[in-house]
């Protein structure tokens, strides 16, 4: 009964498993009793542990655990069309006898916790936020890039602008701050310079209303807050090219894996302009947002699974942060096949 109870919790978090003490306090048993029955159903191969921060055992289905096992790869992405390929990716996996179990999260903060948990096997993150994992001791490999551009400045009024509304460790916050110095729209002095949302549709939502400000959004969003009739500015019309995220792998996946992985991501990409139809149908069941939306910002994007040293350098002489290194980004870029200096 009381194993049944744990494969139930299990069950219900998913890809991103539980903390063991949590078990322990859910069930209401010893810790002895429980942390011999966990060791149990682990020899039986039924869950995996690994560790998680400080002392923390995450507890979590095997079929999270490791994928040449559990033949599922568990990905963490947000909403954006800049992963339009996805599906494609996934029918490719099918093909050999994986299944991708997509986790689609409001922010790429929230989407980076959990592959620091180690709840995904794979994650699309900003490129830019690849040092601080590396600070952190997170281990990973790059796949590829996705895509250059994407992103939008949103807005009612231009002028006399305090602020500028950007997601948190993101490609949009890097372009807020690139923003804010190539157009020196907002002073050093404004009270508040950069401010944060979680959920893109929150900040839409109050500047369609009137709201004072502007915000960093990407697509789909940007274009459905041009149907709220808010204005719309590419940011790579004030600051070129621009890589936005990578999809990364954790760097315990076996290499034969991540050799099949990176093989069924780069044909996706090359093959979406084929696909366009199906994927837009797929993706925009996916991600609950309507074709037409899709397809308006899936213009705003050029795909591309390349790394180039150049565009990272473009972005490094706008913008400025802890999250820009533009050494440290060539240098992890330079590991994986698809860079270009």
């Amino acid at each position: 009964m009381s194993e049944q109870k744990i494969i139930e919790i299990l069950e219900k978090v998913g890809p991103r498993g539980v903390a063991q003490s949590e078990i322990y306090k859910t069930l209401g048993l010893s810790r002895s009793w429980v942390s011999e029955l966990l060791s149990s159903m682990e020899r039986r191969g039924i869950i995996t542990r690994s560790k998680g921060p400080g002392k923390t055992l995450i507890v979590r289905l095997s079929r999270y655990g490791d994928p040449s096992i559990s033949r599922t790869l568990a990905i963490g992405l947000v909403p954006s069309v800049e992963y339009l390929p996805l599906p494609l990716f996934m029918k490719k996996v099918r093909e050999w006898g994986y299944l991708v179990e997509p986790s689609i999260k409001r922010s790429v903060l929230e989407v980076a916790v959990g592959f620091i948990r180690g709840g995904y096997h794979l994650a699309y993150l900003p490129i830019y936020m690849l040092p601080l994992l590396k600070a952190l001791g997170i281990g990973f490999k790059v796949i590829s890039s996705v895509a250059l551009g994407g992103a939008s400045i949103i807005g009612r009024d231009f002028s006399n602008i305090r602020s500028i509304f950007s997601s948190m460790l993101s490609t949009m916050e890097i372009l807020s701050v690139a923003y804010i110095r190539a157009t020196r729209t907002i002073t050093s002095h404004s009270e508040h310079r950069i401010r944060y949302y979680r959920d893109p549709n929150s900040v839409i939502e109050s500047l369609a209303r009137g709201g004072e400000g502007i915000a960093m959004t990407w697509e789909p969003y940007s274009s459905i807050a041009e149907i709220r009739g808010l204005k719309k500015i590419p940011a790579s019309d004030i600051l070129g090219e621009y890589h936005c995220c990578v999809l990364i792998a954790r760097d315990d996946i076996p290499p034969e894996i991540i050799s099949k992985i990176r093989r069924a991501q780069i044909s996706s990409i090359e093959e979406l302009p084929h696909h366009i139809d199906s994927l837009l149908y797929s993706f925009s069941e996916m991600i609950g947002i309507p074709r037409t939306i899709i397809r308006k910002g899936y213009r705003e994007y050029i795909f591309t699974y390349q790394i180039d040293a150049n565009v990272l350098r473009n972005v490094a002489r706008n913008a400025e942060g802890f999250l820009i290194n533009s050494e440290l980004l060539e240098e992890i870029a330079r590991t994986d096949d698809t860079y270009q200096s």
